[in-house]
C-alpha cells in the first residue's frame, strides 16, 4: 500500500480507503475471480488442513512478542476467498516486497477481503508483531501494481496508520526480519536489497512504501540474526591460530584455530546457525588424535554465544599423542546442515615424539667402593 493516490474502491468499501494501493494487475491482465475458496492452498510452512491451526490469541497492541528474537513465525491462517490468483504459473518465488498499509490491521484485513478493494498481500504483521497470513505463498497475490512481480514474490504488509500505529516497532521490525528470514529458507531467495526492496522501488511504481522511515540498515541488520545458512549465506576467513603442538606419546596439547565471519549469516552456539571446526572431507582417517572432540571429524564448535557477519569466533579442542609420528590435520569450518565454508587450506601440524627411554639405575660394584665403580 503507502501513501500514494488514494483510491474509492466501490460503495461497499466507502468505510474504509485503500490509500495509494493502485490494482495489483494491470488491465491487461484479467483476474481470476471464479476460484472457490477451497482451492486455496494453504501456506507452505502451516498445517496441510488450515482449520486445524489455531487462530493466534488477540494480544495487546505493543506487548513484547513472547519469543526471544530470532524466532520461528508463526502466522496466523486468515485466508481470503478474492483478490489472489491460485498459483503462479510456474514462475519461481525470487523476490521479497515490503510495504506498509496506512490503515490499521483490522481494517487492511477489511481491505484484503473485499472482492471490489483489487488488492491483497501474502502477509500483514500488526503492530505488536502479530503476523496473518491471507495468501499462500504458492498463490499469487496483488500488492505490487506489477503483476510480473506478483507471480514472482512474496508481499508483506506492515500495519503503519496515524491513528493506530504512527511508527514502526521494534516487535514488526524482528516480526518482519523473521518472516523474511523464513520465506529466504523456503525459496533460496538471498537476503539482499538486490531480492528483498520496497514497493516504491517496484519498476514504474508511483508509490512511497516503506517510507523513510524504515530503517533498512536496521532491518537488514536483524536478518543476519537468523538468515538461513547456506552456500551463499556461509563464509569464513582465516585469522589466526596456536602454535603447532609438538608432544610426547601419551600426553596430549590445545589447540586453538580463529575464523571470521565474513558471510551473510550469524554464528549462533547451540542452534542450526552453529558454526563448527570439521575435518576436511568428513575424513575420519585422523581419529587416533581425538581428544574428547565432539565427533571423530567434528574437533570444536565456536566458542562464542553469537558471531555476527564481521565478527570473529574461536574453536578450540585437544589433541592426543596417541603414536608418534608428524600428522597434519586439515580443517575447515561449516555449519551442518548449511553449507562448508570457504576452502582456507588450514591445517594444524601434530608432531608426536616418542617416549623417553627409562634410565636404569647402576648396580652396586661387587668387592669394590662405589667410588671405585666404572662410569657409565
Amino acid at each position: 500500500m503507502g501513501p500514494g493516490r488514494a483510491r474509492v474502491v466501490s460503495l461497499l468499501a466507502l468505510a474504509f480507503l485503500v490509500v495509494g494501493c493502485a490494482p495489483a494487475t494491470p488491465a491487461a491482465a484479467p483476474r481470476r475471480t471464479d476460484v472457490p475458496p477451497a482451492a486455496i492452498d494453504p501456506p507452505l510452512q502451516a498445517a496441510s488442513d488450515p482449520a486445524a491451526v489455531a487462530r493466534a490469541a488477540q494480544a495487546g497492541r505493543y506487548l513484547a512478542p513472547v519469543a526471544r528474537f530470532p524466532f520461528t513465525p508463526q502466522p496466523e491462517w486468515i485466508p481470503t476467498p478474492v483478490d489472489h490468483d491460485v498459483g503462479r504459473d510456474g514462475e519461481p518465488v525470487t523476490f521479497i516486497v515490503i510495504h506498509y498499509t496506512d490503515l490499521s490491521y483490522e481494517r487492511t484485513l477489511r481491505a484484503f477481503n473485499n472482492p471490489n478493494s483489487g488488492v491483497s498481500a501474502h502477509y500483514v504483521v500488526r503492530a505488536d508483531g502479530h503476523i496473518a497470513q491471507l495468501v499462500g505463498e504458492a498463490d499469487t497475490a496483488w500488492h505490487s501494481g506489477n503483476y510480473w512481480y506478483n507471480e514472482r514474490s512474496v508481499g508483506i504488509e506492515i500495519e503503519k496508520d496515524r491513528i493506530t500505529n504512527p511508527d514502526f516497532t521494534s516487535q514488526q521490525y524482528e516480526a518482519v526480519a523473521a518472516l523474511v528470514c523464513a520465506i529466504s529458507a523456503r525459496h533460496g531467495i538471498p537476503i539482499d536489497r538486490s531480492h528483498v526492496f520496497g514497493h516504491n522501488e517496484i519498476p514504474g511504481s508511483d508509490h512511497t512504501d516503506p517510507g523513510p522511515t524504515w530503517g533498512w540498515p536496521h532491518f537488514m541488520w536483524l536478518t543476519t540474526f537468523c538468515a538461513p545458512p547456506n552456500a551463499d549465506t556461509v563464509h569464513a576467513s582465516y585469522v589466526s591460530e596456536t602454535p603447532a603442538p609438538v608432544l610426547v606419546v601419551g600426553q596430549s596439547a590445545t589447540v586453538s584455530v580463529v575464523l571470521k565471519n565474513t558471510g551473510a549469516t550469524a554464528w549462533r552456539k547451540g542452534t542450526q546457525q552453529e558454526a563448527r571446526l570439521g575435518v576436511r572431507g568428513n575424513d575420519t582417517g585422523l581419529a587416533f588424535l581425538d581428544d574428547a572432540w565432539p565427533t571423530t571429524d567434528r574437533p570444536a564448535a565456536q566458542a562464542e554465544d553469537l558471531v555476527l557477519p564481521g565478527g570473529t569466533a574461536t574453536f578450540t579442542f585437544s589433541v592426543a599423542g596417541a603414536r608418534p609420528g608428524r600428522f597434519d590435520l586439515p580443517l575447515r569450518g561449516v555449519i551442518d546442515g548449511g553449507a562448508w565454508m570457504d576452502d582456507l587450506g588450514v591445517y594444524v601440524p601434530v608432531t608426536v615424539l616418542p617416549p623417553k627411554p627409562v634410565k636404569r639405575p647402576h648396580e652396586p660394584c661387587e668387592g669394590r667402593g662405589a667410588s671405585g665403580c666404572p662410569r657409565g
